[in-house]
């Protein structure tokens, strides 16, 4: 004997398993995966090692510098890292207009200072006041703000403007 009812319920089951097993597949593909599937190249945001370096590159090509201070296991800086910074990178649209650089507050090595002395990376944060990550900070040269930091990771719709004013803030300021 048919039974709409029952029918119904077993479609219901069956989706509803495709749909968990497509959901938990996806969610098993890291961002790297995501790159590799689309074409694109693969884009880390690079560390910053040597300041009097980045310095004068940034003399050389009248930029500003953006650094993101971060720490490993941060969901806030990663979120930062790829939905804002590395797809920045990405585009080339600010190629000329920044140079994008993190500094990992729990890394117990050493920086080259913009003075070309040595500074641990875990004490760089305090200088700028960056006490939670991620904080970005906008530097000129010698590494001083040209713009007021950003704390944290705003809303979605108006986070990337509030970046892309703090860059342009910076290059007025140069």
């Amino acid at each position: 004997m048919y039974h709409p009812h029952l029918l119904r319920l077993i479609i219901t089951l069956l989706l509803t398993a495709c749909l968990s097993w497509l959901t938990f597949s996806y969610a098993d593909v890291d961002d790297d995966d995501d790159e590799e599937m689309s074409g694109l190249p693969k884009i880390k945001l690079t560390k910053a090692k040597d300041l009097a370096s980045l310095g004068a590159l940034a003399s050389s090509r009248k930029l500003p510098i953006l650094i993101m201070f971060s720490m490993d296991g941060c969901d806030f800086c990663e979120r930062m890292e790829q939905n804002y910074l590395i797809p920045m990178l990405r585009s080339g649209e600010y190629e000329d207009k920044v140079i994008i650089r993190m500094v990992k507050v729990d890394d117990y090595g050493t920086l080259r200072d913009f003075d070309g002395g040595s500074v641990a990376s875990r004490d760089l944060p305090d200088r700028y006041g960056a006490v939670v990550t991620p904080t970005l900070v906008f530097l000129d040269s010698y590494g001083k703000e040209l713009a007021p930091r950003i704390i944290g990771v705003g809303t979605e719709g108006f986070f990337a403007g509030e970046i892309d004013d703090a860059i342009d803030l910076a290059l007025r300021r140069l």
